[in-house]
C-alpha cells in the first residue's frame, strides 16, 4: 500500500514538474504579437488581401527560422489581422481592440490615407508603432508613432510635375481629384504648385463630391480648357470611371495617375493607353534580394507579388528588424529602435526611416506596355 501511495505521489510530481517547465518553455520562446489592418470586404477587398498575405509569408519566413531572439529567447511571429472596411471609423476601432484586448506590439497595414490616418491616431494615444505600407498623405508625419514605406504626398507630387516638364514637354494638365480625400486633394494640390513653379499650365482643377459617378460636367470643363493630359490622383475604382466616360467624351490625351492607381487592374484595359503613374516597385528591377523574393513569393502564393505585396513585405521586416535591435517587444523601444536603425535593405530598395517616420526613396514613373506594366524612368529628388 505505501508502494502505491509512493509510487502515485511521484507521478503527480512528474506531472507537475512537466506542466512547470511546458509553462517556462512557453515564457521562454514568448509571442510577438503583431495586428495587421487591412480591407478584407467591400469594393477595395484586394487591396487587404495583398496586405494580408505578404505580412504572412513574413511571419512565416521568420518563425521558419526560429522566430526571432530578443534577449537570448525566440520569440514566434503571430499576426492578428483585422477587417477597417475601408472606413476610418472602424479603423479606429479594431486599432483599439488590437492595442487593448490583443495586445500587439505594432500594427502594419492600412493602405488608404483616411484609413491609416484613424490607425495613426490610436497607436499615438498607446505609444505603438504603426507602419503603413503605402499611404502618401503627408499628415501622416505629425504622429510620431507612425511610419510608412512609400515615399509622401510631397515627393510624389514633385516627381511627377519634374517628369510631365522633362517627359512629357509641359502640356496643358487637367486636374480631378477627390475633395474629401486627403490623398487625393492634398497630391492635386501639390502637383499643381510644383508644375506651375516649374513653368508648366494647369487649365483646370476640378474636384468631385463622395459618392459622385457621373464626372461629365468636371470632365468638359477640363477637354475645353484644352488640357492635353488629365491628372487623376484616385482610386483605381473612380479612375476606370472617369477615364471611361473622358474618353468617351472625346479626351484622346494622356493620362496621368498617383500610387494609388492598381496597375494589376488597368493594365489590360486599352482605355489607359498613352497613361503614366507613380510607382513603387515592380518585378524585374535590379535590387538586391528583389529576385530571390520574387521566386520565393510565387513558389510559396502561387502569384507573382504585386507592388503592395512587396511594399508590405518591407513594413514587416522593416519591424522586425527593429524589434531585433530593441530586443524587447515593448512599444516604445521598438518606436525608437525604427528610428534609429541603420537603413532597411528590402527587396523595393534600401531606405532610412528619417525623423519624420518617412524613408528617403526614389520614385518610379511606370507605364503600360502591350498589356505589360513597364518602367518608364527613375527619378531621384535627393
Amino acid at each position: 500500500m505505501k508502494m502505491y501511495r509512493f509510487i502515485a505521489v511521484l507521478l503527480v510530481s512528474v506531472l507537475l514538474l512537466c506542466a512547470c517547465a511546458g509553462c517556462s518553455d512557453k515564457e521562454t520562446s514568448g509571442e510577438f504579437r503583431v495586428g495587421v489592418v487591412a480591407v478584407t470586404s467591400g469594393e477595395l477587398f484586394r487591396k487587404g488581401n495583398y496586405i494580408i498575405t505578404a505580412a504572412r509569408y513574413a511571419a512565416n519566413k521568420v518563425n521558419n527560422d526560429g522566430g526571432l531572439e530578443l534577449s537570448g529567447q525566440h520569440y514566434k511571429v503571430s499576426l492578428f489581422p483585422a477587417d477597417s472596411n475601408g472606413d476610418a471609423e472602424t479603423a479606429a476601432k479594431v486599432a483599439r481592440r488590437l492595442i487593448e484586448k490583443d495586445n500587439v506590439s505594432a500594427i502594419v497595414g492600412a493602405a488608404g490615407s483616411l484609413v491609416a490616418l484613424a490607425v495613426a491616431k490610436v497607436c499615438e494615444e498607446h505609444k505603438v508603432p504603426f507602419i503603413t505600407p503605402v499611404a502618401g498623405t503627408n499628415k501622416l508625419t505629425s504622429f510620431k508613432y507612425s511610419f510608412r514605406v512609400s515615399y509622401t504626398n510631397t515627393v510624389q507630387g514633385e516627381a511627377l510635375a519634374f517628369f510631365v516638364l522633362k517627359d512629357l514637354k509641359g502640356k496643358d494638365v487637367g486636374v480631378l481629384f477627390a475633395a474629401s480625400s486627403p490623398y487625393s486633394a492634398e497630391l492635386a494640390r501639390l502637383f499643381k504648385k510644383d508644375y506651375i513653379k516649374g513653368g508648366g499650365r494647369v487649365s483646370a482643377f476640378e474636384s468631385y463630391a463622395a459618392g459622385q459617378r457621373d464626372f461629365s460636367i468636371q470632365l468638359k470643363k477640363i477637354i475645353k480648357s484644352g488640357a492635353r493630359i488629365l491628372f487623376l490622383p484616385n482610386n483605381t475604382k473612380m479612375v476606370q470611371l472617369q477615364v471611361a466616360q473622358a474618353r468617351k467624351l472625346g479626351f484622346d490625351g494622356i493620362l496621368l495617375g498617383g500610387d494609388l492607381w492598381d496597375p494589376i487592374e488597368l493594365q489590360r484595359n486599352s482605355l489607359f493607353k498613352n497613361s503614366y503613374y507613380t510607382d513603387h516597385w515592380i518585378p524585374g528591377l535590379p535590387i538586391e534580394g528583389a529576385a530571390e523574393f520574387e521566386k520565393d513569393y510565387k513558389k510559396a502564393n502561387g502569384v507573382e507579388p504585386s507592388e503592395l505585396e512587396a511594399l508590405t513585405y518591407d513594413a514587416v521586416m522593416s519591424l522586425f528588424a527593429a524589434v531585433k535591435i530593441a530586443g524587447t517587444a515593448n512599444p516604445v523601444a521598438i518606436h525608437d529602435a525604427l528610428v534609429d536603425m541603420p537603413p532597411f535593405h528590402g527587396v523595393t530598395g534600401t531606405f532610412d526611416y528619417n525623423n519624420n517616420g518617412d524613408p528617403d526613396k526614389d520614385v518610379i514613373i511606370s507605364t503600360f506596355r502591350d498589356g505589360y506594366i513597364a518602367v518608364q524612368e527613375i527619378i531621384d529628388l535627393k
